[in-house]
């Protein structure tokens, strides 16, 4: 099986706890040929943890190296479309961490940029790929109709959390902070399950002292197959998530993990989705698979629900007028 040869380029969390556990699951398929990071002594000691790759000083002088098929960038956010787009230049396929970037308008630069090289850029969603909403979708089917969904979830941030303590995070160039860098996943998982947005009315609230903007978010959304409901999310309150979906004759709801299907417990598969995504964008570069799971315009449908949201302050924005 032909192997494709990856660059890492940051070094920091994302690389180390969710990305390399997954390219380690597929080394017959992925090898780690080099890394770079901010500073030298993380991607050395990231290289050690992979297998010893070649360390660059430099982003760019990574980019000349002709023995690298993809670059898998973890990086703070608003360096993701000029990282991206370099690659590219250089001839490299890109598997890039969500959100696309820090807003719709910049993400534009990348989309068109994805339409016209015949290199992947593929947004790395992991939520795309995680089997519970998937079954939750096939389970919809058997609905007569679907009439409102109820999604609340409540991610306590603590002060040492090791996402909390990112300094990029402390001082979000992103949209939104945590609202939409851990937000547009739900997004994602939603529009999965139920279709594109159609519009969204939001409020948000900045309820701690020490998550930087706005931290808690309440909105009322529709998809454009008429589906109606409520997201709420919140990085200062911790509780159980509840997600609750109704129909005129069935109702499904995911409890603690658990999914019941008319009161009845539906068995599942649980998995996180690094490893799926990994897996598809290999098969994207070297099968021809389509690119529907990580490619620009859904990354931008995800972000936009976000930047809509923030806009709104209690009124209607359709989620499209935003993209087009």
């Amino acid at each position: 099986m032909k192997k494709i040869r990856l660059a890492i380029v940051g070094c920091g969390i994302a690389a180390r706890d969710l990305h390399y556990p997954a390219l380690k699951a597929l080394n017959d398929k992925f090898e780690i040929v080099a890394v770079t990071s901010r500073t030298k002594k993380h991607a050395e000691e990231f290289a050690k943890l992979v297998g010893n790759p070649e360390v660059f000083d430099t982003y760019e002088e990574l980019l000349e190296a002709d023995y690298i098929d993809a670059v898998d960038l973890t990086l703070p956010i608003h360096l993701n479309v000029p990282f991206a787009i370099k690659a590219v230049e250089k001839g490299k396929h890109v598997i890039c961490e969500k959100p696309i970037s820090t807003d719709v308008e910049s993400a534009k630069q990348l989309l068109n940029v994805s339409k016209e090289t015949n290199k992947v850029i593929y947004i790395a969603e992991n939520w795309r790929h995680i089997k519970k909403f998937r079954l939750i979708k096939n389970l919809l089917k058997n609905f007569k109709e679907v009439l409102y969904f109820n999604w609340r979830i409540f991610v306590g941030m603590k002060k040492d959390n090791k996402y909390a303590k990112t300094d990029w995070r402390k001082k979000p160039q992103h949209i939104g902070g945590f609202l939409s860098d851990a937000g547009v996943h739900h997004v994602a998982a939603m529009r999965l399950i139920f279709g594109d947005i159609d519009w969204v009315t939001a409020y948000t609230k900045d309820f701690s002292d020490y998550l930087s903007g706005p931290d808690f978010i309440s909105t009322i959304v529709e998809f454009k197959n008429g589906v109606i409901g409520n997201y709420v999310a919140s990085y200062s309150f911790n509780e159980e998530e509840q997600f609750e979906i109704y129909g005129k004759e069935n109702t499904l709801k995911v409890l603690k993990n658990k999914i019941f299907y008319n009161e009845k417990e539906i068995d599942f598969e649980e998995n996180m989705g690094y490893k799926e995504e990994f897996e598809d964008f290999y098969e994207v570069i070297l099968n021809n698979k389509e690119n529907d799971l990580g490619n620009c315009e859904e990354a931008i449908k995800d972000l936009a629900f976000f930047e809509a949201a923030l806009k709104s302050n209690g009124n209607k924005i359709k989620v499209d007028a935003l993209i087009n």
